[in-house]
């Protein structure tokens, strides 16, 4: 049963209009996606979710308005593209990296390049495996202008600016891209890359002796994923009333969670293995590596 003497999550309410979730305590989210009755955004149609979910996500790096397209992560397990998807992503990740590249991104470090460079520069080792060529550099600049944060929707020019931004990245994935890939799933990674890249390999620097896994639960680069809820529920008492099927989005906090356990279950994921990050094992083994070389070039 829900432990009634933690706080209950932040829920702003208005009829008719938005019902959102805030939850940030690990116990709480783990208890929420083992319930059975929260599911992934798209597995609904479209058309059919919140009318200030599409407002918001046409504007990020998850969602693609123009062909109705959403990041693999959002969609269902019951979806039959999603394993297909997911497969084709790890096969692509399993190419790796080079020392070449761990050294080039220690050497920008060292000289304290500018958060552009690093991130084109990074954009480059994630993403050329996709594309057999370089990403140009007009679209790494795009790439950060895709809206982050629900905040951030409300103002216009950020709103208009992210909304442009992700259709030159679709437009670019469309055209460069292999028949058959799905382009929002690549079109994303390239936006994950540019927006998260330079904070983390930062942090890294200045967490030198720092094990890996302390650095990235103290600073997990994806702040909250999505849920929808598909049947009503208060979770134990989680809530005073209960979710509304369809309607209802709970935003799950995990960068909060993983920093309050140290659990990097919550860096990757929503507290367990189940549909971890495709690119887990890629980000660690890479960072580790680039921690490696750095401490070698300070000697």
């Amino acid at each position: 049963m829900f432990n009634q003497l933690k706080l209950k999550p932040l829920r702003i309410r208005i009829p008719f209009l938005i019902d959102v979730i805030f939850v940030s305590d690990p116990v709480q989210i783990r208890l929420i996606e083992k319930s059975g009755t929260v599911d992934r955004l798209h597995s609904y149609p479209t058309k059919s979710l919140p009318w200030w979910v599409k407002f918001y996500f046409s504007s990020t790096k998850f969602y693609d308005q123009q062909r109705d397209l959403w990041f693999c992560p959002f969609e269902s397990k019951d979806n039959s593209s999603y394993y297909p998807r997911r497969a084709y992503l790890e096969e692509k990740v399993a190419l790796s990296y080079s020392q070449e590249d761990v050294q080039k991104i220690a050497e920008l470090l060292r000289t304290d390049a500018e958060d552009e460079v690093l991130a084109h520069a990074m954009v480059q080792i994630v993403n050329r495996r996709f594309f057999d060529q370089d990403v140009p550099l007009e679209i790494t600049r795009e790439a950060k202008d895709t809206v982050q944060s629900l905040p951030e929707a409300i103002l216009p020019w950020k709103y208009i600016r992210g909304k442009k931004a992700q259709a030159k990245i679709m437009n670019y994935c469309q055209g460069n891209l292999p028949q058959g890939v799905h382009i929002l799933d690549v079109g994303h990674n390239i936006g994950e890359v540019v927006q998260a890249s330079a904070l983390s390999l930062k942090k890294l620097k200045e967490n030198l002796n720092q094990p890996i896994e302390r650095t990235f639960t103290d600073n997990a680069p994806t702040p909250q994923v999505p849920r929808i809820a598909i049947k009503p529920s208060t979770f134990d008492g989680m809530l005073r009333s209960p979710t509304t099927p369809g309607k209802t989005v709970l935003l799950l906090m995990i960068a909060k969670a993983a920093a309050e356990i140290q659990d990097l279950s919550f860096t990757f994921s929503t507290g367990s293995s189940e549909r971890e990050c495709v690119f887990k094992d890629f980000f660690l083994k890479f960072m580790a590596d680039l921690q490696q070389e750095l401490k070698q070039g300070a000697l």
